[in-house]
């Protein structure tokens, strides 16, 4: 199942540039939405994005796709499913027809080589000639390698003749420098847990966080968002306070092609109390304004 068809019944869209912002999001709903589905969709709904990636569509194939269809009721968006090869972690993008339209979409860029998936897919919105790309990425969990022979996958997409996004759970950290993510205190981590997370040296001990899978993005020319506007990069994970990871840290983004980073507007991570109850993830909000790129 890839995606439900368009409404034949809504308006055209305009024929004109964007006159609004583009809000793209991204959530990591932990688990399928378990934790309080009606909530979960009430804080999807108010994000009001225009394209969301969500991962952790966790067995939403069940009982002929109900809660893949629950979630289209309830945002009033088209979805693109994208099933993972492992622990049923499956992702969605959702996109707002007619403002946005599909117009073509893979849902494994890999032919099955990734941990989870990596899908892809082409937009046109509000009716502007060139296209929108949107890679939707859920990195591996448990290897910084594997991260890093996934990011491999990506990086070719960073060209700059592109409108491109990427966004995801990348489960790693941000890049070092100004407006860089800060090294966590390992000390607070399981030390059997660190392999997920930090360099492994020559000696078989282990160093700083690793960071590879973002600089090879970085190098390959995908613009992260923070860094762009100055900000000091919020947490997306870290809250939850259960589990074996209680430490703040990003691993949720909206990356951008150097051909999009003009249109960066904004960037947000919705950290309020209901949003750190519903899910060990925080979910991220970027807008861009389509019409500062010009024609």
């Amino acid at each position: 199942m890839s995606a439900i068809p368009e409404s034949p019944r809504c308006a055209p869209p305009v024929a004109a540039a964007a006159s609004a912002p583009l809000r793209v999001a991204s959530y990591n709903l932990m688990d399928g939405g378990t934790q309080d589905w009606p909530a979960q969709l009430e804080l999807l709904a108010s994000l009001e994005a225009d394209l969301l990636g969500v991962q952790e569509a966790k067995h939403w194939e069940r009982s002929d796709h109900a809660r893949l269809h629950e979630a289209v009721e309830a945002l009033g968006m088209q979805p693109l499913f994208a099933p993972s090869h492992s622990h049923g972690c499956h992702l969605v993008l959702f996109y707002r027809w007619p403002r946005v339209r599909c117009r073509g979409f893979r849902p494994d860029i890999s032919c099955g080589r990734f941990h989870h998936t990596a899908a892809r897919a082409q937009f046109t919105v509000d009716g502007l000639d060139e296209r929108l790309r949107v890679l939707h990425w859920h990195g591996h969990p448990f290897s910084p390698t594997g991260r890093v022979t996934e990011a491999g996958w990506l990086t070719e997409y960073a060209d700059p003749d592109h409108l491109t996004l990427l966004i995801g759970d990348l489960n790693t950290g941000g890049l070092t420098g100004v407006g860089a993510d800060r090294e966590p205190d390992w000390d607070q981590v399981p030390r059997h847990l660190h392999s997920r997370h930090r360099l492994l040296l020559p000696d078989g001990t282990y160093g700083a966080s690793d960071r590879r899978a973002m600089s090879a993005l970085a190098n390959a020319g995908f613009i992260d968002p923070p860094q762009q506007l100055g900000m000091v990069p919020p947490r997306t994970a870290g809250h939850w306070g259960r589990g074996s990871e209680p430490f703040d840290r990003r691993s949720d983004y909206v990356l951008l092609s150097r051909r999009l980073a003009p249109a960066l507007q904004d960037h947000r991570v919705v950290d309020t109390a209901d949003s750190r109850r519903l899910s060990d993830h925080l979910p991220v909000v970027t807008s861009v304004d389509l019409t500062r790129l010009g024609r």
